[in-house]
């Protein structure tokens, strides 16, 4: 058995507790406009801007994105190995072993984030300045997920923290979407400094904001950091994301989940990346129209949120999932409705008006699985006696990425297959059908094979509590034989095991 050391190599001192302000709050929260606010300036605008102003097919711009996602997914979990023994180092002693990297991230992002939007480049350079992004990316994101463990133990401070950075994460969206349209607005929409400077603009400003991060955040003392005689190699880590993903799929439950999450991060990728091209393809609306109208869905679609949450404490995540499908779908068939309105002065306003009910069921679907993921550890527990969130958590993380990639990919194959035309904003009007198939039609096909799932899950908040009562009633010694009917028929369909072979894995382990 391994030793516990401390950082120094000395015994572990008495940890000293540090109360959380609101401006560690602040400092924590101000991560999402990196987070947050790039993503959606990405997902809505820089595909658009390669294809039609970069020169770039839509195949090589989806393989871009597509590479550039996975890579991001696969460097994720060697980050955390990094972070986690920079302490080692005469830099993470010196400056922290997370906070190094954010640190690093403050002139790392002010060069790479504009030059992502530089016109008149080649292939080889987007892609290469797209990978270093998510590099840099990865390297403060994943240094920043550990810092509420590392400023407190304290739940609720965690969840401070955590509401904080969800709150940020709204602000600097909307704050995100506008800025292209005040661009347009101030360059012309044809003039490609202004999406460099949309890029700059948005670059200071996460700069700025990491700069917050550094000066309100902080780790734990060195003598408190904990660690084990015998480290871990990356050799190691690798391996157990293999043994962590088979593991978390031999759970019916959440097998069904992924498929939810899957389909619902595809969705909602997809969804903000196509909608540029079917304002301004489709409906022959102003790419400065297309950007005001992502801001205000940007700045409305905490409803969708907030109506989401009520939803799925009464009526569970899988119904919810459904709920929010028809709420999408009626924003599809109201985007497909515009199409015979072009022309139209109103066209605009009717455009606001339909993205607000569209993006606010996505609002939805993106918040679902975070919801759901935690009732997959208590699942997991009748069947393996033992709480383990850390795989369910990485393997989430690692499949919602993927799936950012294959979303990309979807676009790419979509626009290229229906013949559109890179360097133009005028297409053909078979390539106009193809974007609004993209655009109403293939949203509803992944959210219907996530609604298929849903149907099968059967995980609500009366049979969640039934699962964890059988699990205490078994941890106080209870006798498997005495199991009640109905329960035993809920862990067989949440965990895919027959009741007779749960809670004794543990023991076969």
């Amino acid at each position: 058995m391994s030793q516990q050391l401390n950082a120094t190599g000395a015994a572990p001192a008495a940890p000293r507790e540090r109360r959380i302000t609101i401006m560690n709050i602040i400092g924590y929260a101000s991560v999402n406009f990196l987070g947050g606010g790039s993503t959606v300036l990405i997902s809505a605008w820089l595909m658009f801007f390669y294809t039609t102003m970069c020169g770039l097919s839509a195949i090589s711009a989806s393989v871009i994105f597509t590479v550039a996602r996975i890579a991001d997914a696969l460097l994720n979990p060697v980050m955390g190995f990094i972070t986690d023994n920079f302490y080692k180092t005469a830099l993470g002693r010196r400056f922290g072993r997370r906070r190094f990297f954010i640190l690093l991230g403050i002139p790392s992002i002010l060069v790479v984030f504009p030059a992502m939007w530089v016109p008149g480049m080649n292939l080889a350079y987007y892609f290469a300045v797209n990978l270093l992004y998510e590099m840099v990316f990865t390297m403060v994101i994943v240094s920043c997920v550990s810092l509420p463990a590392e400023m407190t133990r304290r739940a609720e401070d965690k969840t401070k923290l955590t509401g904080g950075k969800q709150v940020c994460g709204i602000i600097a969206s909307t704050i995100a979407a506008f800025i292209p349209g005040l661009m347009f607005q101030i360059y012309g929409e044809q003039d490609t400094t202004a999406f460099f400077m949309t890029g700059v603009v948005y670059g200071i400003m996460m700069a700025l904001s990491l700069i917050v991060v550094w000066m309100f955040t902080y780790e734990k003392p060195l003598s408190e950091i904990h660690t084990s005689a015998n480290t871990s190699s990356l050799g190691n880590i690798m391996l157990s994301i293999v043994t962590d993903v088979k593991a978390a799929l031999h759970l019916r439950a959440y097998r069904l989940h992924c498929v939810i999450l899957a389909m619902g991060c595809i969705y909602k990728n997809l969804a903000t990346g196509i909608f540029t091209y079917f304002v301004v393809s489709v409906l022959f609306l102003a790419q400065q129209d297309a950007a005001w109208v992502l801001g205000i869905t940007q700045m409305t679609s905490f409803a969708g949120l907030f109506l989401c949450i009520f939803l799925c404490l009464r009526l569970g995540a899988p119904k919810t999932f459904m709920i929010f499908t028809v709420i999408v779908a009626l924003g599809c068939a109201g985007f497909y409705g515009l199409t015979y309105l072009n022309g139209q002065a109103s066209q605009v306003y009717l455009l606001a008006g339909v993205a607000i009910i569209a993006f606010a069921g996505r609002a939805g679907i993106d918040y679902i699985p975070v919801f759901q993921l935690p009732f997959m550890a208590d699942i997991d527990e009748i069947v393996h006696g033992e709480r383990r969130e850390g795989i369910f958590v990485g393997v989430n993380t690692l499949f919602s990425r993927a799936a950012t990639g294959i979303e990309a990919f979807a676009i790419g194959l979509g626009l290229a297959a229906f013949g559109y035309t890179k360097g133009t904003t005028e297409q053909s009007e078979f390539t106009q059908f193809g974007i609004m198939l993209i655009a109403v039609i293939v949203p509803l096909v992944f959210l219907g094979i996530g609604w298929l799932a849903a149907m099968r899950l059967k995980l609500n908040k009366e049979n969640h509590k039934k699962v964890c009562l059988e699990v205490q009633r078994l941890k106080e010694g209870g006798k498997k034989e005495d199991v009640d009917p109905e329960v035993k028929a809920i862990v067989e369909s949440l965990t895919g095991y027959k009741y007779e072979d749960c809670w004794t894995l543990h023991k076969q382990a």
